[in-house]
């Protein structure tokens, strides 16, 4: 039977198998880590581990929430409202949401490594639509900006949500578009859009 832990213990349990989580999933991906790799390096019985996660693929995708939160914070620092209704400066924005996401190696582990399709199999749908309403909802503040100038007036945010989300998978993909010609692929890719975008205005 799991230990007891009182308030303090689990609060200060919870976190450490987050660090650990956040360390091994960054180096060695979901597939390579076991719930006794968490385990041990937290000095907690394997058994344990289910009083604060059901699974290490919950694990993950609460680290990878975070981290998400953490970029969106960061590019939305980084935005200016009335920089963002030209053409250039919804490249600039793009630009900064694939270089941001890009950068992060949890990440770009759980696509190149295909952890996804093991999230998806393993976690309930409800908690992985989570992922998908924290950016609409976080992006919020940026697509009103941009259809209060009459860009994409009409569109559903989601769909510009997934738009962006679209971009940041093609990062992921450097090697099988090729890497001599991908920055200038997504350069042109990113003229297209913005270029579409602002055509679009009311």
């Amino acid at each position: 039977m799991p230990k007891k832990f009182n308030d303090k213990e689990k609060q200060w349990i919870r976190q450490k198998l987050i660090e650990e989580g956040k360390r091994r999933f960054e180096s060695l991906g979901l597939r390579k880590t076991s719930v006794e790799d968490l385990t041990k390096a937290s000095g907690i019985a394997q058994g344990s581990f289910y009083m604060f996660f059901d699974s290490k693929e919950e694990l993950f995708y609460h680290i990878l929430l975070e981290e998400e939160a953490g970029i969106r914070n960061q590019l939305l620092a980084l935005v200016s409202e009335s920089a963002i209704v030209t053409k250039e400066g919804i490249q600039r924005f793009l630009l900064d949401a694939i270089r941001l996401l890009g950068e992060s190696p949890l990440i770009r582990q759980m696509y190149l490594e295909g952890e996804f399709t093991q999230l998806v199999r393993k976690l309930p749908a409800e908690l992985l639509e989570q992922n998908f309403s924290e950016d609409t909802d976080a992006l919020m503040p940026v697509i009103r900006t941009w259809q209060a100038a009459g860009i994409l007036v009409h569109t559903r945010p989601e769909l510009i949500v997934s738009m962006i989300r679209s971009l940041v998978l093609l990062t992921l993909h450097k090697q099988e578009i090729g890497a001599d010609i991908y920055t200038d692929t997504l350069s042109f890719l990113l003229d297209l859009i913005s270029d579409g975008m602002v055509s679009k205005r009311d």
